[in-house]
């Protein structure tokens, strides 16, 4: 969706990906095995069951996504072939939990030289480099655009919620992290900033909303005219502040 967003045509994008199950990489000598959906993905110029290494040698990738739930499934080997191809691979262990994480940060950045870019699915530590640096892996968590995804369609009345409004969504967030967390090694923003993540998603859903012609709702409609796509979120965020409640004992 993200490759055809940002102009591939759909063979193109499925070109990109090279898909392995319990059996190595699928191809379409398998067709009477996989779904219509695996069929899109299947390939036609590699052998069927290939090993990732085979696949990572022969590709050269630029990120390895482990879906798998199955720990050790990201091997040394893989990523070294990775790292030997690209300056900075990108790996995406995304299984919880964290006993079923295909590869650990540690592993990943020892075994990229320190090179990887690591989102997990589970929470870990930081890890200390041998140069002693520190590198700090994110959690690919959906909390990070769902709020804003719910706020934004809920504010302007969106009738639905396309994939584009997602990928609009993860643009939006991409732009919150700064460079001193890419710095860290960090590819989503801190924590610390989640109602700033929520506030340019729920932004970037509305813009996306209205250029489709699918919000029912403008700013400005509820009299206050002139007010931009970023006052309209404000005004409309919830903030848990609570008044005081206080109680007497005596009659």
């Amino acid at each position: 969706m993200a490759m055809q967003q940002a102009g591939l045509s759909a063979k193109a994008a499925y070109s990109n990906f090279y898909i392995l199950d319990q059996d190595g990489l699928q191809s379409k000598a398998r067709f009477s095995s996989l779904t219509e959906e695996q069929m899109a993905f299947a390939r036609a110029d590699l052998p069927d069951g290939m090993a990732l290494e085979e696949v990572v040698e022969q590709a050269k990738p630029h990120l390895v996504l482990g879906l798998s739930g199955k720990r050790g499934t990201i091997s040394e080997a893989a990523i070294r072939k990775m790292a030997a191809a690209v300056e900075r691979p990108i790996v995406m262990p995304l299984s919880n939990p964290t006993s079923s994480c295909e590869i650990t940060p540690e592993e990943a950045y020892e075994w990229s030289d320190g090179r990887a870019i690591v989102a997990t699915g589970s929470p870990f530590e930081p890890v200390a480099l041998a140069d002693g640096s520190i590198k700090t892996p994110s959690q690919c968590n959906n909390m990070y655009i769902f709020p804003g995804i719910g706020l934004g369609a809920s504010i302007c009345q969106s009738e639905t919620i396309p994939d584009s409004m997602l990928y609009e969504s993860a643009v939006a967030l991409s732009r919150v992290t700064d460079e001193e967390e890419m710095a860290r090694g960090s590819v989503f923003p801190s924590i610390s900033k989640i109602r700033q993540c929520s506030h340019a998603v729920a932004v970037a859903c509305i813009r996306h909303a209205h250029d489709l012609g699918i919000a029912k709702a403008s700013p400005g409609c509820d009299h206050n005219r002139g007010e931009t796509y970023e006052q309209w979120v404000t005004r409309k965020m919830y903030y848990p502040e609570y008044a005081p409640i206080y109680t007497s004992h005596t009659r």
